[in-house]
């Protein structure tokens, strides 16, 4: 068998999508609420990519090199901190109904974050986000992202980390809640 370039990426894809698992096997539901903190299980490379090697947060979950930080203000006690260009998280999801959503995310920055976005199968499904300065690190902000496009079923959406800010880092995020719009 000859393999071509495309089939090589398909085979390549499939296989990371197939290592991935949702967390406790428990696919997230849209619209609902996804803690940033419950990424699928899997390698490093496959369920998540961290350019630091340490986990720099709590033990929250298994052994991971994801920063995950436990917060007082954080709607499950943690979130995502200490993130990083190149850095990139999965969740397996469910979308219950095609349409239009905007995503809600607290989010925390001491000085301007970065920009980040989020995906599904390699295609951009949101704007670049910018997380603003929200006065300090133990300071969570709501913002959001309207105009999402999703359809029906299931899929695995990659959160990219892309560009890191003046804080040095993207930010922190507690959650990404999907809110259907009625239009």
């Amino acid at each position: 068998m000859k393999l071509t370039t495309v089939t090589l990426f398909l085979f390549v894809a499939g296989s990371v999508l197939a290592d991935s698992k949702p967390f406790k096997g428990k696919v997230h539901a849209i619209p609902g609420t996804i803690e940033a903190e419950h990424y699928d299980e899997g390698k490093p490379g496959v369920a998540y990519s961290d350019v630091d090697p340490q986990n720099r947060g709590a033990d929250y979950r298994e052994p991971t090199q994801v920063d995950i930080e436990k917060r007082p203000d954080a709607s499950n006690g943690h979130g995502i901190g200490w993130t990083r260009k190149g850095e990139w998280l999965h969740y397996t999801v469910e979308v219950k109904a095609a349409g239009t959503y905007t995503i809600e995310m607290p989010v925390a920055s001491n000085k301007m974050g970065g920009l980040f976005h989020l995906e599904i199968g390699g295609k951009a499904i949101t704007k670049a986000i910018r997380i603003p300065d929200t006065g300090g690190w133990d300071k969570l902000k709501l913002i959001k992202c309207a105009g999402v496009k999703l359809a029906k079923g299931r899929h695995v959406i990659r959160v990219v980390m892309d560009e890191q800010g003046p804080s040095g880092s993207i930010g922190d995020i507690d959650y990404f809640k999907f809110v259907k719009n009625s239009k």
